[in-house]
């Protein structure tokens, strides 16, 4: 069972990460502003449901690089909010 929380958790991570990193390029894009139109917010909740998945996955080396990789996402989604909701701001 451990074993299917593991599976989970990086396609959590997948899911989080590869829409942000589409944004950045012209083909991606429409995936980038597609999930923005769901929620600001949502790569930071998929972040951290996987990141949940990680802490109940499997032991050792794959736990450590899951939880790794799912803080990893976080803290892109949260530099990406932290730039939509003050980098935008006019004076």
């Amino acid at each position: 069972m451990k074993k299917y929380y593991s599976i989970l958790s990086s396609v959590f991570f997948i899911m989080t990460t590869v829409p942000l990193l589409a944004g950045l390029t012209k083909s991606g894009n429409f995936l980038y502003v597609a999930l923005l139109e769901v929620s600001i917010f949502f790569p930071l909740i998929l972040g951290v449901i996987g990141l949940i998945f990680a802490l109940i996955g499997v032991k050792g080396g794959v736990k450590v690089s899951l939880v790794l990789v799912n803080g990893v996402g976080i803290a892109l989604s949260l530099v990406v909010i932290f730039i939509a909701l003050y980098g935008f701001q006019q004076p």
